[in-house]
C-alpha cells in the first residue's frame, strides 16, 4: 500500500498573504499602545530670551570693538603706549646741584623711557548710556586710576550729563587725548599752570552740544582731587607751581563754551571732530573754534581762579593753528605752602603744523610761563619762556606713528618735569631733543 503524501509546499500568494496578516497585527497593538511623551526641549543655560548676539572687529575710527548686532551695546578696550628716547643739556648748573639729578655744572642725560603706558576702556551701554575708564602705569608712577565716569544723553535733547572722575574741561591741551597731541608732548606752561593731577576731579557735569555750539558746567571737589577721598582733599601746597599754596580744597566749580566760527554739522560732518585734535590729519572740512574757560576752588580761606582763552584752525589742505592764553589768580589768606598775598601767573602758547605729505608733518611751538615771584622761591628767572620744533610721521593715522623734536629753554626750567624731558636748571640755558614712538588701539 502506498505511503501517505506529502503535504503540498506553501505557495508565493500563501506566503504573502501570512505576512500581510502579521502586519495589521502589528498595526493594531501599535495603535492599543499610549502615545510617548515628547522630549523636553532643553536650552542651552547660556542663551536666554534676552540674549542679543555680538560681532567683533576693526573700526577704523575706533578701533578694536565688540559691538551687539542691534549696535546699543559696544565695548573698546585700548592701549597707549608712548615710548621715547630723550636727551637733555644743561649749562651752569649751581655748585650744590639741581633737581632730581643732583649734577652741576654741564651736564648730558640721556636714556629710554616709557613716558606713557595707558589701558582703557569706553563705549557705549543702550543708546542713552557711554563709559570711559583708563589705567596708566605711565613713568615713575604707581598703576593707578585716571578716569572713570559714565555719560547719559538725554533722548532727542543736546543735553547729556556725566557723572565720575575726569578731566576738567578748562584747558583745551589738556583735554585733547594724549595720543592726537602735535609734539612728543604737551608745553611745559601747561605741565606748569595744569598738567598732571590738577587737571582732574571729581564731580559731576551738565554737557551741552547742538550746531557749533559745545558747553560744559560742573560742580566738583576741586583742583587736583584725582583719586581723592569725599572728605576734604586736593589742592596743592608747597610747590613751584601756578597752583601752589591752595589746599585742601572744599570745592569747585566751572565751565566752558566753545563754538565753531568756521565748521558745519551735517549727518557726516562734526566740526569737532577736527576739533579733538591739533593736526588736520584727515581734515573733512575746514574750522576755527574759539573756546575758554573757567575753574574755581575754594580751599577754606584760600582761592583759585583758573581762566583760559583758545583758539584753533584746522583746513582740509593740511595747515593747521592752535594758540590760547591760560592763567591762575590765587588769593591766599592763611600760609598752606606759599606766604599770604594775591599771585597772578599767566602764560600763553602758539603753535602751527602743516602736513607736506600724507605722512610727513612739520610743526613749531612757542609757550611762555611768568611765576610770580613772592609765590616761589631759589628761582633765578621767573619767565619760563620754551621753542619746540620737530616732526610727525604717520605710520597708520594717530595709531601708529613717530615723532622727533627739539627744545631749547633760553631761561632753563624751575622744576624737574622728567616726563616731558625737562630737568631743573633754573636760569640757564637747557636743550632736550626726544624721540617717540606712539602706538595706540
Amino acid at each position: 500500500m502506498a505511503s501517505a503524501a506529502l503535504a503540498a509546499d506553501p505557495t508565493t500568494q500563501d506566503l504573502a498573504q501570512q505576512v500581510q496578516q502579521l502586519q495589521t497585527k502589528v498595526d493594531q497593538l501599535e495603535a492599543a499602545q499610549p502615545a510617548a511623551p515628547a522630549a523636553p526641549k532643553v536650552q542651552s543655560p547660556s542663551v536666554t530670551a534676552d540674549f542679543i548676539p555680538f560681532t567683533t572687529g576693526w573700526d577704523p575710527n575706533i578701533g578694536f570693538v565688540i559691538r551687539s548686532d542691534d549696535g546699543n551695546f559696544t565695548l573698546h578696550p585700548g592701549v597707549l603706549m608712548d615710548f621715547r628716547n630723550m636727551t637733555t643739556y644743561r649749562q651752569w648748573i649751581p655748585a650744590k646741584g639741581e633737581g632730581e639729578t643732583t649734577s652741576s655744572g654741564n651736564d648730558i642725560q640721556n636714556g629710554f623711557d616709557v613716558s606713557r603706558m595707558r589701558l582703557t576702556f569706553d563705549g557705549q551701554f543702550t543708546k542713552n548710556v557711554t563709559y570711559f575708564v583708563q589705567f596708566q602705569d605711565d613713568q615713575g608712577q604707581t598703576f593707578n586710576l585716571y578716569d572713570a565716569f559714565a555719560q547719559y544723553h538725554f533722548s532727542d535733547t543736546p543735553w547729556s550729563v556725566r557723572v565720575g572722575q575726569f578731566k576738567d574741561f578748562l584747558w583745551h591741551e589738556r583735554t585733547i587725548s594724549e595720543s592726537r597731541l602735535m609734539a612728543v608732548d604737551r608745553s611745559l606752561s601747561e605741565a606748569l599752570e595744569w598738567g598732571g593731577t590738577v587737571s582732574r576731579t571729581q564731580g559731576v557735569a551738565l554737557m551741552y552740544e547742538k550746531d557749533r555750539l559745545r558747553a560744559q558746567a560742573l560742580i566738583d571737589d576741586g583742583y587736583a582731587s584725582l583719586n581723592t577721598k569725599f572728605f576734604d582733599a586736593g589742592g596743592v601746597g608747597a610747590g613751584v607751581t601756578p597752583s601752589s599754596g591752595v589746599t585742601p580744597t572744599n570745592f569747585g566749580v566751572g565751565g566752558r563754551a566753545e563754538y565753531a566760527i568756521i565748521g558745519d554739522r551735517t549727518s557726516e560732518l562734526n566740526p569737532f571732530t577736527e576739533y579733538d585734535q591739533f593736526s588736520s590729519l584727515g581734515a573733512k572740512q575746514n574750522i576755527l573754534v574759539l573756546g575758554g574757560g573757567v575753574s574755581y576752588s575754594q580751599a577754606n580761606s584760600n582761592d583759585i581762579l583758573f581762566h583760559s582763552l583758545d583758539l584753533q584752525y584746522n583746513n582740509t589742505n593740511g595747515f593747521s593753528a592752535y594758540g590760547g592764553y591760560l592763567a591762575s589768580y590765587r588769593d591766599l589768606h592763611t600760609n598752606q605752602g606759599v606766604p599770604k598775598g594775591i599771585y597772578y601767573d599767566p602764560s600763553f602758547e602758539v603753535q602751527a603744523a602743516y602736513l607736506v605729505t600724507k605722512k610727513i608733518e612739520p610743526f613749531a611751538r612757542f609757550d611762555f610761563t611768568h611765576l610770580a615771584p613772592k609765590s616761589t622761591t631759589e628761582l633765578a628767572n621767573h619767565d619760563v619762556p620754551e621753542l619746540t620744533v620737530g616732526s610727525n610721521y604717520y605710520l597708520y593715522r594717530q595709531n601708529l606713528k613717530i615723532t622727533v623734536d627739539g627744545t631749547w629753554l633760553p631761561n632753563g626750567a624751575p622744576v624737574d618735569s622728567d616726563a616731558l624731558g625737562v630737568l631743573k636748571d633754573s636760569g640757564h640755558d637747557e636743550f632736550i631733543l626726544r624721540a617717540q614712538f606712539q602706538l595706540a588701539i
